[in-house]
C-alpha cells in the first residue's frame, strides 16, 4: 500500500462499538461507517451483552442494508479447548458474510484462513504490533488491517502507515488498560481458581479470555511486609490511591493530524458502554472526520463536540502515547476512582406498535419514549440529532401508553408526551443529573 493510494482515500472509516443490537443501530444512526461486535464466545468482553447466533445474523442484515460494515471479534488468546469449538463458529460467520474477523492469536488466524477463507482478517491491538516489520509479517499471513499497540508514538505509527502494506486502524477514544497492549494477568491472579485453570468459571476471570474484573480500578494501598496494618502515606484519600487507574483516551482534538497521516480507520472503545455513550461519541467523531474531509488542515475541535464528550460518563481525558508531548508532564494515571458524570441517559424514542416507524410524532405531536432513568415533571431533556444539534424539551406532562397521566416515569417503562420537533426511532435523549426546572409556577 503506497502513499499515492492513501492520498486518493483521505476519509478514514469511523468504527464504533456494537455491543448489542440496540447500540449497533444507534451507532449507525449517529454516523458510524462500521461497527464491531462479538458473539457469545471468543471475544474479549465476556461481561458485555454480546450477540447470539440469531443476533449476529440480524446485525449483519442491518449493517449491509444500510451500506455499512460489521466486524466480529474473535480475539481471545485461545486455549486448547477453545480451538475445536471455534471451527463451526468461524464457518457460520463466513456464511453470514460479515466484513471481517478481528483476531489476536496466531492459532485462531490459522483456523480462520482454513475455515473462513473468504472473510477478511483484522489484527487486534491485543497482538501488540510495535514495528513495521511485524506489521509486514502479519500482512504475509493474510491480515488486511492492523490496529497497532497503543504504546506507539505518532512517529512509529507513521512509519507503519508508510511501509507496512496494511490498512492501519487506531483507537481514538475510550477506556485504556494499564497493561501492555491490554495483556493483563491481574484479574486472573486475583480471581482465578487453581483447581480450574480453564477459560472461565465463577472463580476464574482472565482478562485474556474476556472476563476482566478491572482490578486496576480498585482502591490500592501500600503496606510493608513486617508492619501489617500500617499503610504508607501514598493514599489520595481514606479509601486509597488509584495508582493503576488509567485516564480515558480522547483524540478528538488530534483528528486532523491523524487524517493527514493516512490512517484508514478510527476506532472507538466501548462495547460495554451505554446508548448515550454510543450516540455522543460517534456523532462527535463523525463531525470531526467530516470537517477534515472538507478541510484536512482544520485545527482543534469545536466546543460542541467536546461538550458531547464531557456529558458522557468518563474519567479525565488523555491523549495517550500517540501524542505524549501534549501531556505536558501530566501522568496518565487518574487518582480518583469515580467517573465524571454530569448527565445520564434519559431514554430513547420508540416507534408506536400500531403506527408506521416513520411516523413517531402522531396524535397531536405525541411521541413514544422509553425512559431509562427516573423522570419527573420539570426535567430538561436534550434530544441528540446526528448533525450535532440538540432539541430541548422540558417535561411538563406525560402519560403511559394507555393515556393515563403520570407523576413520574420509572426506568424501562414507555411514556408518551408532546414535543414540537421531529424525532426518529432510537433517537437518544439525555438529561442533566439533578436538574429540574420550574413548571407551572412551582419548582417540580
Amino acid at each position: 500500500m503506497d502513499r499515492s493510494r492513501r492520498q486518493t482515500t483521505p476519509v478514514p472509516e469511523l468504527l464504533s462499538p456494537g455491543g448489542s443490537l440496540e447500540k449497533l443501530r444507534i451507532a449507525f444512526l449517529y454516523g458510524a461507517d462500521a461497527v464491531y461486535a462479538s458473539g457469545k464466545d471468543f471475544g474479549l468482553r465476556g461481561f458485555a451483552h454480546n450477540l447470539d447466533a440469531q443476533d449476529l445474523a440480524t446485525a449483519t442484515r442491518i449493517a449491509h442494508g444500510l451500506g455499512k460494515k460489521i466486524y466480529v471479534t474473535v480475539n481471545i488468546f485461545a486455549r486448547g479447548p477453545d480451538l475445536e469449538k471455534m471451527i463451526p463458529y468461524l464457518e457460520y460467520l463466513q456464511e453470514l458474510k460479515i466484513d471481517a474477523l478481528i483476531i489476536s492469536d496466531p492459532g485462531v488466524l490459522l483456523l480462520a484462513r482454513k475455515y473462513a477463507p473468504e472473510t477478511a482478517v483484522h489484527l487486534s491491538t491485543q497482538a501488540n504490533t510495535t514495528n513495521s516489520l511485524s506489521a509486514r509479517f502479519w500482512v504475509e499471513q493474510g491480515v488486511r488491517r492492523i490496529n497497532p499497540a497503543r504504546e506507539l508514538s505518532f512517529r512509529e505509527v507513521a512509519r507503519m502507515v508508510q511501509t507496512s502494506g496494511a490498512e492501519i486502524e487506531v483507537f481514538v477514544h475510550g477506556a485504556m488498560c494499564m497493561s501492555y497492549s491490554g495483556r493483563c494477568l491481574m484479574s486472573a491472579f486475583l480471581n482465578s481458581s487453581a483447581e480450574n485453570p480453564g477459560r472461565f468459571s465463577e472463580r476464574n476471570r482472565s482478562a485474556n479470555s474476556g472476563f476482566c474484573t478491572q482490578p486496576c480500578r480498585w482502591a490500592w494501598g501500600l503496606v510493608e511486609e513486617k508492619r501489617p496494618g500500617e499503610f504508607f502515606a501514598v493514599e489520595q484519600d481514606s479509601r486509597g490511591t488509584y495508582i493503576l487507574n488509567s485516564k480515558d483516551l480522547c483524540l478528538l482534538e488530534k483528528i486532523g493530524p491523524l487524517v493527514r497521516l493516512g490512517i484508514d480507520a478510527f476506532k472507538i472503545e466501548g462495547r460495554m458502554k451505554g446508548a448515550l455513550y454510543a450516540a455522543s461519541v460517534t456523532r462527535a467523531y463523525r463531525q470531526a472526520i467530516d470537517r477534515c474531509a472538507r478541510n484536512p488542515w482544520a485545527l482543534g475541535a469545536e466546543p460542541a463536540w467536546m461538550d458531547d464528550l464531557c456529558k458522557i460518563s468518563h474519567r479525565p481525558y488523555t491523549k495517550g502515547s500517540l501524542f505524549a508531548g501534549a501531556k505536558a508532564g501530566k501522568p496518565d494515571v487518574e487518582r480518583q476512582i469515580s467517573y465524571i458524570q454530569t448527565h445520564t441517559l434519559a431514554g430513547l424514542v420508540r416507534s408506536c406498535p400500531d403506527r408506521d416507524v416513520s411516523s413517531v410524532n402522531g396524535d397531536g405531536g405525541k411521541i413514544s419514549f422509553e425512559a431509562r432513568s427516573r423522570l419527573l415533571p420539570g426535567q430538561r431533556l436534550e434530544f441528540l440529532n446526528p448533525d450535532g444539534s440538540v432539541c430541548v424539551h422540558v417535561l411538563d406532562a406525560f402519560e403511559d401508553i394507555s393515556g393515563n397521566r403520570l407523576a413520574q416515569a420509572h426506568p424501562n417503562t414507555w411514556i408518551r408526551f408532546c414535543v414540537d420537533f421531529r424525532v426518529f426511532p432510537f433517537q437518544v435523549a439525555r438529561t442533566s443529573n439533578g436538574e429540574r426546572l420550574e413548571v407551572g409556577g412551582a419548582m417540580m
